[in-house]
């Protein structure tokens, strides 16, 4: 299995998936695309990145779409500037 190492000032964030069932029954993201949360957990900080964070933390963005959504291995994750993270739960 081929890892994914995000660069300087970048952090990997593990995304929403594009559907999720809820008694079961499929509930997709809405067509307008916006989330309704803004916090994420951390999958990965970027290469010789000093953070206050690490892999397993939840980090709030500034922004609902902040960064790019990408696959990885069949999971959705979001790529995001340090700059858009604004603050880590506790």
């Amino acid at each position: 299995m081929v890892r994914l190492r995000p660069l300087k000032r970048f952090v990997l964030l593990v995304d929403d998936p594009p559907e999720t069932m809820e008694n079961g029954v499929v509930v997709r993201l809405p067509e307008s695309g916006w989330r309704t949360h803004m916090d994420y957990p951390v999958a990965m900080v970027g290469v010789d990145e000093r953070a206050d964070f690490g892999a397993g933390d939840r980090v709030v963005l500034r922004h609902p779409n902040a960064g790019r959504s990408l696959m990885w291995d069949g999971v959705p994750h979001r790529l995001v500037r340090m700059d858009d993270i604004i603050g880590v739960v506790e």
